[in-house]
């Protein structure tokens, strides 16, 4: 199961960027690959939603959710499931001195099969590296312009 991992340091608070992940409206601006979303059930363990990408829909399930901690969504597009991992802890900032700064680590799981050379071609896929990456710039860039 290849996986592909990302930390960012936001410059917010740890509640202020817990809200902001945590509302389906914002998922589109930041989520990989999440062009809509749609019938929410609700923002707990269990609950799940629909969401788009390129004209065709997704299932989503909040697989995890510890406020302020930790947020875990499988989601599943025709036969691509993965496994999004959100880990949220106060920062310090450089050299420790701010009080208002959260480290964002995600880890992506494209929990494909294939065995031992299925994992060898697709942990190296550039395209899922890159979309980690633009995903936490994205959440940063979004979570800094609605709090500063």
């Amino acid at each position: 199961m290849p996986k592909f991992e990302r930390e960012v340091e936001i410059d917010a608070s740890v509640e202020d960027v817990w809200k902001i992940m945590i509302d389906p409206q914002n998922w589109p601006n930041w989520f990989p690959g999440m062009e809509s979303v749609a019938n929410v059930s609700a923002l707990s363990v269990g609950g799940t939603f629909e969401w788009a990408k390129e004209g065709k829909t997704g299932q989503g399930t909040i697989e995890e959710l510890v406020p302020l901690k930790r947020l875990k969504i499988i989601t599943l597009l025709e036969k691509d499931k993965d496994a999004h991992v959100f880990e949220l802890k106060p920062s310090g900032g450089f050299l420790g001195l701010k009080d208002d700064e959260c480290k964002v680590n995600y880890m992506l799981d494209t929990l494909m099969g294939g065995g031992i050379l299925g994992n060898f071609i697709a942990g190296g896929n550039p395209k899922d590296m890159l979309q980690v990456k633009k995903s936490m710039h994205q959440l940063r860039k979004l979570i800094e312009s609605k709090t500063s």
